[in-house]
C-alpha cells in the first residue's frame, strides 16, 4: 500500500495488481470476521460436562451454593420445611466407587467417580456464575431408593423446571430407571421430552416426585413425599450461551470493515486511473 503513495513509482502495466489486492483485502477481511462469527455461534456446542470428580464428598444443607466449573447449585429445602422457613439437609457429594456411602439408604450403581444426590425431597438449582444463559444437553441420573430390597416398579419421576430469560417457566419429567438383575437402581442417560435440549435457561431446577396411593405423582406441602423424593446426578452436560449483545458487536465490526475496506479499495482504483492516463 506504501507504493500506491508514490506515484512516480507505478507503470501503467501495474495498476491492476494493487486494485485486485484491495479487493483482496476486501474479502480477507470480511471471510476472517465470518469465521469468527461462525466460531462464536458454535461456541455452545462446546458444553461443560459437571462430573463432580474434582470434589471432595460432602453433604449441604438447603439455602447452601456449591460453586464448581462456572455453575452455582443452590440447593432447595423440601416444601415442608422451606414453609416453616428451616433448615435441612438435602444435598450430598458421594463416591459411587465406595459401598460406605450411602448407610441409610440404597445407593445407584454404575457411578464411577463422585455424582451430585438429593435427598430428602430437596432440590438443586442451577445457574451461571457469570449470569449468562444456557442449554442441557443431557445427564445421567437414578432414583435413590430409601431402602434397599424394594419392589421392581416405578416409584416416582424427577421433575425439571426452567426459567427462560423473558421469565416464562418451563417443565417437563422423566420416569426413574428401574432395577437391575442384581435388583439395584442403577444410572441412565437421561432421553429429553418436549425439546427440553432446544431450550435456553437462565435457571434449571431439579425435584422429584414420588407416586401416591391415588396416582398422583406429589412432593408439595399438601401432599409429601416423605422424604422418598431423592435422586442422584452425574454426567450434566451443560453448555453457556454468549450474549445476543456478542452477536450484534461482530456484526457491526463486519460492516466497518466492510465500509473501511470499500472506501479503500475505491482510493486504489481512483489513483490507478490518474497513474494509467
Amino acid at each position: 500500500m506504501n507504493r500506491l503513495s508514490h506515484p512516480a513509482r507505478v507503470s501503467p502495466a501495474t495498476v491492476n495488481p494493487p486494485a485486485t489486492r484491495g479487493r483482496t483485502t476486501l474479502r480477507t477481511s470480511v471471510f476472517s470476521a465470518l469465521a469468527t462469527l461462525s466460531m462464536l455461534a458454535a461456541a455452545p456446542a462446546m458444553a461443560d460436562v459437571l462430573h463432580f470428580d474434582n470434589l471432595l464428598p460432602d453433604v449441604y444443607e438447603s439455602g447452601q451454593t456449591l460453586n464448581t466449573s462456572s455453575y452455582n447449585l443452590l440447593f432447595l429445602a423440601d416444601p415442608t420445611t422451606a414453609a416453616g422457613g428451616g433448615v435441612s439437609g438435602v444435598g450430598a457429594i458421594l463416591d459411587g466407587r465406595a459401598g460406605s456411602s450411602c448407610d441409610i439408604a440404597a445407593c445407584p450403581q454404575g457411578a464411577t467417580g463422585n455424582y451430585l444426590a438429593i435427598l430428602n425431597d430437596g432440590g438443586v438449582n442451577f445457574s451461571r456464575a457469570d449470569h449468562q444463559a444456557f442449554t442441557l444437553g443431557g445427564f445421567d441420573y437414578s432414583f435413590i431408593a430409601p431402602v434397599s430390597g424394594l419392589p421392581d416398579q416405578n416409584w416416582g419421576q424427577l421433575q425439571l423446571s426452567g426459567t427462560l430469560s423473558n421469565g416464562q417457566v418451563v417443565t417437563t419429567s422423566l420416569a426413574f430407571p428401574g432395577q437391575g438383575s442384581d435388583g439395584n437402581y442403577a444410572f441412565r442417560t437421561a432421553s429429553l421430552l418436549g425439546g427440553f435440549s432446544n431450550y435456553v435457561f437462565t435457571g434449571l431446577t431439579f425435584n422429584a416426585c414420588i407416586f401416591n396411593e391415588s396416582g398422583m405423582c406429589s412432593n408439595s406441602l399438601d401432599f409429601p413425599a416423605f422424604n422418598q423424593g431423592q435422586f442422584a446426578l452425574d454426567n450434566i452436560n451443560i453448555s453457556a450461551v454468549p450474549e445476543p449483545s456478542t452477536y450484534m458487536l461482530l456484526l457491526a465490526g463486519l460492516g466497518a470493515i466492510g465500509m473501511l475496506s470499500r472506501r479503500r479499495a475505491g482510493k486504489i482504483v481512483g489513483n490507478a486511473s490518474v497513474q494509467g492516463a
